[in-house]
């Protein structure tokens, strides 16, 4: 086979032929992979159209660097580095091909625009190592080197593929592809691929693709054909929000009076919920000198969190475009981002862009693991998105390169949006510039005179919405709030309304409006209730019941949970997961509180809550520092089924919705036996399991089954298969030995019994035999066989309390017996002791304590 050129032999052809031809040689290549990606398999339904454009565009951005290589400098690759990051989270052998496709090309393009030479060499050869032909980019190569024209415009003139075989191979991707693309609307796109890859040139509409449009564009095919096919009109959003975000007095406060040019204080109060720092914009260039404005406007909104208050309801809807996240953790304590960067990309998705600011304290400059966070999020964080210095010392050193940053990450996450969405907005501040809330109707009105097409009604309020111009309240969408900051503010007033948690989370809707009288009129209060309930975060309970908020249950775990988690003969079950997402509680209990689920909020803590069926019981709680949601079952094995069904069902809902959500093959679920835990792989194949089985015998066998097949998944985005096999060995190795471990045990355990009643009877021939006492010999066998049964680690203590009793009362029977006038005289040892009826009193005490021993056993072995 053909060796394809080394990173030598491209970068001498680097410097001969320049930056152009390098570009050409990655475009060329990558190009050539693009059709091996299957879009229908790669993301989920509601971001495929988006993502499937930002794989296609640096391509046909790039079919246009011989007319307008100024432009395509400023061409901003990130959005399909994005979509790469999370093809490979969800399929990693379908995303080898986009990487191919698009990273080589980022990094290609990059590289034109910074002339960095090593760069350039080392995308040109990432491009050629994932095609599956070398032959054809060893011919690029060959072209390049032995041509002397330097025209770009010649280079992209030549054939894509040369020789029949060549087309007859790729035809079936391309027709796939063809295929992918216009079944989700982007028939536009296919086409002008289809040109690229016959060699024809583009139209005139292929300029648009340089444009960086918002998602509210992006993710909808019409409108995706109006910006770029069409070349609708679009303007730039000026107004981006900086969330500062982080655990509490890591800093966040001190950082933004910093960014206001504000005195700094070295004992700043807390914040509780959100310091919208007066809703007024931040101007960076007047406060910092050293940065120049250019030719975008920047009005940069700071929104300083208090701790971790912020919840995912609340923000979901339009916290995600023209957002810069700032994340400060404090450098004393050693905190880890991990938790709050996978609580970035569950908010916001893979979009966001996060500076991660390590506060340095009192001369303790410690330092991140950059490479690992890296590796584990490179959808969020670059080599450039690490900052340390001190936010409380006013000439700390790295604070302006922070700030340089902050402009850059800002005038970056500016967005192009039909311009249609603009005026609509515009009207509706001019219009109703005093009021919070909108009906619908009106809202309808508004936009069909300022577009004159009444199809916008459908489509436009939800890219307000997204844009964060506007926010439903009710989930009918009759009614929204012009004001989301004002939505959201007193959204966390009433969510920490101590009215709220002295009542532990239940009130009427009256009580809170009159706790709310000076400040938010009785109307809007209930207004407020419904933006909540829409967003999960309360619920109206029957009955006239008032409204439950959940995040403002009682904080102590239920006397009566407590009693159950401690029960060791629950059946324990448990999911663990990579985090434990924020507003995770409220949202599933939500969707829980039906007839079949949580009836009262009485059965509700803030970490936890009970389910019921019939007599049986289900605790659920959440181990949050190991991110683990724990099932304790106890009741009839009936019942087990369907309990952990409503909430597999749900906690599945809550945890994979959105756009950053867990994926299901993140979440592990695993049973616990005698302090073996046995992971199962499959939620639903556990349920399938508890609705067949009749006992505990049965459950440890099956569970031991499911383990047995041993299918680890081992979710790990962006490592090759190759590490990804070793852990699957190491673990597989580990599990194999347990599973040996504890079938020997069982065995034994199995066994026990027998073995213990056999010995106990050994005992007693042969003290019978050479003592001559059956009643002694008797009752030393049970001694002996009590005694091997009480070695298994399995037994209950009051079972065999009980037959140490019966062992006594069978060696006091001839008294008793006497005694009751069962027999009319005793005799000598030698001798039997019958009943009236006959029987050999000493045989049938025995026969009974044997019989009580076999079914003690029996209990045990079933209750495991």
């Amino acid at each position: 086979m053909a060796e394809l050129p080394t990173e030598e032999e491209l970068e001498k052809l680097y410097h001969e032929k320049g930056h152009d031809a390098l570009v050409w040689y990655a475009w060329r290549n990558a190009l050539r992979v693009l059709p091996l990606f299957q879009l229908g398999i790669a993301w989920r339904r509601n971001t495929v159209v988006r993502y499937a454009y930002m794989v296609c565009r640096p391509s046909l951005v790039l079919a246009q660097w011989a007319n307008i290589l100024t432009e395509v400098k400023f061409f901003d690759t990130q959005s399909a580095a994005e979509a790469i990051a999370y093809a490979e989270a969800d399929d990693f052998h379908n995303s080898t091909a986009a990487s191919a496709a698009v990273n080589a090309v980022n990094t290609a393009v990059n590289t034109a625009a910074n002339t960095c030479a090593a760069s350039a060499v080392a995308a040109a050869a990432n491009a050629a190592n994932l095609y599956y032909d070398a032959s054809l980019a060893i011919t690029d190569y060959t072209f390049l080197l032995h041509n002397n024209k330097s025209s770009v415009a010649f280079w992209y003139s030549q054939p894509l593929w040369t020789g029949d075989d060549d087309r007859t191979v790729i035809a079936k991707w391309r027709q796939s592809f063809d295929s992918d693309l216009r079944e989700l609307g982007l028939d536009f796109l296919a086409d002008d691929l289809n040109d690229l890859w016959e060699g024809r040139p583009l139209g005139t509409h292929a300029k648009n693709y340089l444009q960086d449009l918002s998602e509210t564009i992006t993710n909808d095919p019409e409108w995706l054909r109006r910006a770029i096919l069409f070349g609708e009109t679009t303007e730039n959003v000026h107004a981006v929000r900086a969330l500062l975000l982080g655990p509490g007095g890591a800093g966040k406060s001190s950082l933004a009076d910093r960014l206001q040019s504000k005195p700094i204080s070295q004992t700043k109060k807390l914040t509780v919920g959100v310091d919208y720092l007066n809703h007024q914009p931040l101007n960076l260039y007047e406060n910092f000198s050293y940065l120049r404005q250019g030719e975008k406007p920047l009005d940069l909104y700071l929104w300083d969190f208090g701790g971790q208050t912020i919840f995912h309801g609340l923000h979901s809807a339009f916290l995600h475009e023209n957002c810069v996240y700032v994340l400060v953790v404090d450098s004393r304590h050693e905190q880890v981002p991990d938790e709050w960067l996978h609580q970035i990309r569950h908010l916001a998705g893979s979009q966001a862009k996060v500076l991660l600011v390590t506060n340095w304290y009192e001369a303790c400059e410690t330092r991140q693991n950059e490479a690992r966070l890296l590796r584990e999020f490179p959808d969020l964080l670059d080599n450039h998105s690490f900052f340390y210095f001190s936010c409380h010392e006013p000439e700390s050193l790295g604070f302006r390169t922070f700030v340089e940053a902050l402009e850059q990450a800002s005038l970056a996450s500016q967005r192009m949006v039909l311009k249609e969405t603009l005026d609509v907005n515009e009207a509706l501040q001019q219009r109703y510039q005093d009021d919070v809330f909108l009906e619908s109707v009106e809202l309808d009105e508004i936009i069909e005179q300022v577009t004159q097409r009444i199809e916008a009604i459908e489509t436009l309020p939800n890219k307000l919405e997204q844009l964060g111009f506007l926010v439903r309240v009710d989930s009918d969408d009759q009614r929204y709030c012009l004001k989301p900051a004002w939505a959201v503010d007193h959204a966390y007033a009433v969510l920490y309304s101590p009215t709220l948690r002295e009542a532990k989370g239940v009130l009427q809707l009256k009580t809170l409006q009159r706790d709310f009288k000076d400040k938010i009129n009785a109307q809007h209060t209930a207004y407020l209730v419904e933006f909540l309930q829409t967003r999960s975060l309360c619920r109206k309970l029957p009955n006239g019941g008032g409204y439950f908020f959940p995040d403002a249950a009682s904080a102590d775990e239920l006397p009566e949970a407590s009693e159950l988690l401690s029960n060791t003969s629950s059946l324990v079950i448990r999911f663990e997961l990579p985090y434990l997402p924020l507003g995770f509680h409220a949202a599933l209990v939500y969707r829980l509180f039906t007839p079949d689920g949580i009836t009262t909020p009485d059965d509700i803590w803030r970490q936890g809550f009970i389910l019921r069926k019939n007599t049986s019981r289900a605790v659920v709680h959440y181990l949050s520092r190991k991110s683990i949601v724990e099932m304790a079952l106890v009741g009839e094995l009936q019942d087990f089924s369907s309990l952990l069904s409503i909430l597999l069902v749900n906690m599945k809902a809550v945890l994979t919705e959105g756009k950053g959500g867990i994926h299901e093959e993140q979440i592990h679920p695993s049973v616990v036996l005698d302090r073996h835990v046995f992971s199962v792989h499959s939620g639903e194949r556990l349920v399938d399991v508890l609705g067949q089985i009749n006992s505990y015998g049965q459950l440890i066998h099956e569970v031991k089954a499911m383990a047995s097949k041993n299918i680890i998944n081992n979710y790990a985005p962006n490592q090759g298969n190759q590490a990804g096999e070793q852990i699957f060995n190491d673990q597989s190795s580990a599990f194999t030995q347990e599973i040996k471990a504890v079938e020997i045990a069982e065995k034994w355990y199995k066994q026990w019994w027998v073995f213990s009643v056999t010995l106990g009877m050994i005992t007693s021939g042969l003290a019978g035999f050479w003592l001559k006492s059956w009643p002694i010999a008797i009752g030393a066998g049970v001694i002996v066989g009590y005694l091997i049964y009480l070695l298994n680690t399995k037994r209950r203590f009051w079972r065999g309390a009980m037959v140490a009793f019966g062992w006594l009362a069978m060696n006091a029977s001839p008294s008793l017996a006497v005694k009751l006038g069962w027999i009319d005289k005793t005799s000598d040892n030698n001798k039997w002791f019958l009943l009236e009826s006959g029987e050999p009193l000493n045989i049938v005490v025995t026969l009974a304590v044997i019989s009580l021993i076999g079914w003690f056993a029996w209990l045990d072995h079933k209750q495991g």
